[in-house]
């Protein structure tokens, strides 16, 4: 009897390394820093790209914030802009922070695509302009209150406030008001209680403490009366040497300003009393003090006093600030020690002009 023998080969298996999944992400998870108003991309701005995948597990080993100059690959991830690499500033998995390259359009739609190992995602179309600016209105507007406008621009036209040592210091910032299809004049800066005059809009050198901030543009305008206003702005920025200037301006954009009680008044500036006891010196400058010169009346400056006399920087930012109450304010208000280094005898508290 013949016996039949049957060798079953069993299959060899040999390790594979894990498959890298694609990485996952979208265009409105693309968004420029330091907003997340996913607007326009321009060359030089710093990106956060959100999304899944977007790094390899586990991870290589390489740091995930590496310093500058920031490398274009990091653990096998890139991401490209048009043909360009992008400098990364941070990887993970659910983030990715980069740079967007100089060789990117100016002007023009570019896709983006991220890569990790190889594997790479589905490039997203996004639009690029370096010279388009957007804004919004940041919290609520109503008269007689602040009225701050919040700016998406490109660099190098970022906004920071404050750029001096008033509250009326822009720096090459400029906005243009219209109501009911009629051009609002703008007020003219101030004399401070000293004499001094306050700083007008103008091209400066912001001071290197500020930080990127709306803009108080019910310094610049009165807004009286509820209703729609129209606000169109303008930055402009050397270009380089031998260049000229380059202008970064935005679309025409309405914002509704709402009517406000006497009552809604006072609580918020009973909540403003409360910041002047406890927030630091930024926020003094940046937020507290210019809000309170919406409307410069009596109730305004009695918040305003404990300020006056810090030695601080905030301190003399508040000093300055009296340009804004008029005389008879002052001298309603102020201690009488205070206004007498403040007034001169004849009871004027401003020079003349």
């Amino acid at each position: 009897m013949r016996v039949l023998i049957v060798f079953l080969a069993a299959p060899v298996l040999f390790a594979q390394p894990p498959q890298t999944p694609a990485p996952v992400y979208a265009r409105e998870s693309i968004v420029p820093l330091p907003s997340n108003a996913a607007k326009l991309l321009a060359p030089g701005m710093a990106v956060e790209l959100y999304g899944a995948h977007l790094a390899p597990e586990p991870w290589c080993g390489q740091n995930a914030t590496p310093p500058a100059p920031y490398p274009v690959e990091v653990c096998g991830v890139r991401v490209m802009v048009g043909s360009s690499p992008a400098e990364l500033m941070f990887v993970g998995p659910g983030q990715i922070n980069f740079r967007i390259p100089a060789g990117a359009p100016a002007e023009g739609p570019a896709p983006i695509q991220v890569c990790v190992r190889g594997v790479c995602g589905a490039p997203v179309m996004m639009q690029f302009s370096a010279h388009t600016a957007f804004l919004r209105l940041r919290g609520a507007a109503a008269v007689h209150m602040p009225v701050w406008i919040q700016i998406d621009a490109p660099p190098p036209y970022q906004v920071k406030y404050p750029c001096g040592d008033t509250p009326w210091s822009f720096d090459g910032y400029q906005f243009e008001v219209r109501r009911n299809g009629q051009l609002l004049s703008q007020q003219p800066p101030p004399k401070d209680a000293l004499g001094h005059a306050a700083m007008a809009i103008g091209p400066g050198s912001c001071a290197a403490a500020a930080q990127p901030s709306a803009l108080p543009l019910h310094l610049l305008y009165q807004f009286d009366q509820p209703g729609v206003y129209s606000l169109r702005f303008t930055a402009i920025a050397p270009a380089g040497p031998n260049q000229g200037t380059t202008t970064c301006q935005s679309q025409w954009t309405d914002i509704a300003v709402d009517p406000y009680s006497a009552s809604q008044r006072d609580e918020w500036l009973q909540s403003m009393a409360e910041q002047v006891k406890s927030a630091s010196p930024q926020t003094l400058m940046a937020d507290v003090i210019p809000s309170l010169l919406a409307w410069p009346d009596d109730k305004a400056l009695t918040v305003l006093l404990p300020l006056l006399d810090q030695t601080a920087y905030a301190g003399q930012f508040a000093r300055y600030s009296l340009a804004a109450f008029n005389d008879d304010v002052l001298r309603r208000v102020l201690p009488p020690d205070r206004l007498l280094s403040l007034c001169p005898p004849n009871g004027r508290c401003r020079i003349e002009n």
